[in-house]
């Protein structure tokens, strides 16, 4: 299907949409869309297809858009808003998830959990009333987007089955009280923060933060390349993007975090203390020493010693502590507490992540199609703050953590569910070398990861030598672990668009000739 429609979210007095090959089109003074209230007939008739050649289309997916941003500025909640409450009888979602507009067209469910669970739900178009009703615990959705692309959403969590299970029955004329429970299944909209505001999932990032990172971090961090490598496609049978986070002056995506940091933290006075394997300390001395805050910096005495020699070099006092980085940042964290010092902690701090997730922001300004992204997994700050923006912006993306396979504690994590910790690690990616992962690292991961994979270090040497041998970059293992990920499962990626961020490129001579030249 060539024809498209993008539709606007803006709500001037006339509309402006998008049809075909981007041509715009002035209408004329608009009317709101009103949202229709149970008993209308509209709501309990179902609706039909979309024929793709309808001219009335895209001005019925700007006034559904329209019509959910005003609801949503008005109360404060709603995610999506189907064709039928508008009066519009055709299979149309409109979505926003706090990344943007998203449409959902001819949506259809493809496969249903077994289990199913009971849950308060709300609606825009019974104003007066809350329902308890009973969902499908998951579910998948095919459909297609407002530019012709078919699209799948698989084994969606338990918040988003709900939801799209909620709007394809307006689609199919049922309205959520055609599904209480039982008589006492229907509350006053009082009692909306009790029983429904307090059930779904909150999540520590904010997306405005997100995109406002993406405007305001240094720009030496921003805008970093991003371009479908052919030669590493062929070699592993996926249509990959390379997102190249090593051409800045500290050769690692970590940049961005620290600085969105101290730009949140303000014009406070004292130091800062933090533990890093090394990137993230050269990226918090980097954005100390422009915002003018001393650093002091725990690392272990195994880290690398070039690192150890840029964070001086950049104005940070490093202390070296312990046998691993968690020795050092429990070191770290006993002097902040002793001396009353600002702990900066890489995972913890939500801003770190949510400048991370600008990253997200730009993958998603090109017009490639993402079925999967690979992030290298170590505290969690990069794949949550990546993860948050593409689950938003486009959900059927598959997000995928990668760890080394002797250093698994996130990924254990993640899957039990609670904090699991080791007593060592064994890898040379010392970047994701994490032995005691942060609680709220392991909770963020909550609902926006899809998979963690774990990977020998032989295929993160294999990773390094591809992307320097077909890409010409110089990776460090901990950066090229995303990438390891895929060249350790090969099948499972297969034919798909992924992207994998680079997310590193701290190396020495002697780590180039062992793992890239020998």
């Amino acid at each position: 299907m060539s024809e498209h429609f993008a539709a606007s979210t803006e709500r001037p007095h006339s509309c402006r949409v998008k049809l075909d090959h981007g041509v715009g089109l002035q209408c004329a003074a608009v009317v709101m869309p009103q949202i229709l209230v149970h008993g209308n007939p509209a709501l309990h008739t179902p609706s039909r297809q979309v024929t793709w050649s309808d001219p009335a289309n895209a001005r019925d997916i700007a006034d559904l858009h329209r019509a959910l941003a005003d609801f949503q500025e008005a109360h404060g909640y709603g995610r999506a808003i189907a064709a039928p409450q508008i009066g519009v009888l055709k299979r149309i979602i409109a979505m926003n998830l706090g990344a943007g507009p998203l449409t959902l067209i001819n949506p259809e469910i493809i496969w249903t959990s077994a289990d199913t669970f009971d849950v308060w739900d709300d609606c825009m178009s019974v104003p007066d009333h809350v329902v308890r009703i009973r969902r499908h615990r998951s579910i998948s959705v095919r459909y297609t987007d407002e530019f012709g692309r078919p699209r799948t959403w698989r084994n969606l969590p338990e918040t988003m089955s709900e939801l799209l299970q909620h709007e394809i029955d307006h689609l199919d004329g049922v309205v959520m009280v055609d599904r209480a429970v039982n008589a006492d299944s229907v509350r006053p909209i009082s009692q909306h923060a009790h029983l429904v505001g307090g059930t779904r999932p909150t999540h520590r990032f904010s997306f405005g933060a997100i995109a406002e990172a993406s405007r305001i971090v240094d720009p030496v961090f921003r805008q970093t390349p991003q371009f479908v490598c052919d030669p590493l496609s062929d070699v592993l049978g996926c249509r990959l993007t390379l997102k190249v986070e090593t051409v800045n002056p500290i050769r690692s995506f970590k940049g961005r975090g620290a600085d969105y940091y101290l730009a949140k933290l303000g014009a406070q006075d004292g130091p800062l203390v933090c533990a890093s394997a090394g990137n993230f300390g050269q990226a918090l001395a980097y954005a100390a020493r422009k915002h003018q805050r001393p650093l002091i910096v725990y690392a272990s005495r195994n880290a690398s010693p070039m690192k150890i020699e840029r964070m001086i070099e950049l104005g940070a006092e490093v202390r070296l502590h312990g046998e691993d980085f968690d020795a050092a940042k429990a070191e770290a964290s006993r002097y902040s507490e002793e001396q009353d010092v600002t702990l900066v902690e890489d995972g913890r701090e939500p801003e770190i992540s949510e400048g991370a997730g600008s990253i997200g922001v730009e993958l998603l300004e090109c017009s490639e199609l993402f079925e999967a992204v690979t992030v290298p997994l170590g505290n969690g700050a990069l794949l949550t703050g990546v993860a948050t923006w593409f689950k938003a912006a486009s959900p059927p993306t598959e997000m995928v953590g990668v760890s080394s396979l002797g250093a698994d504690a996130m990924e254990k994590s993640w899957r039990q569910g609670h904090v699991v910790e080791r007593e060592k690690v064994d890898t040379i990616a010392d970047g994701i070398a994490v032995r005691v992962p942060i609680p709220e690292a392991v909770a963020d991961m909550d609902g926006i990861v899809d998979d963690v994979i774990l990977v020998h270090d032989d295929h993160i040497v294999e990773a390094m030598r591809l992307l320097h041998r077909h890409a010409g970059l110089v990776v460090e293992p901990a950066g090229a672990a995303g990438l390891a990920g895929i060249v350790s499962h090969p099948e499972r990626f297969r034919d798909l668009s992924v992207a994998t961020v680079v997310a590193g490129g701290n190396l020495t001579p002697e780590d180039i000739r062992r793992y890239i030249l020998d």
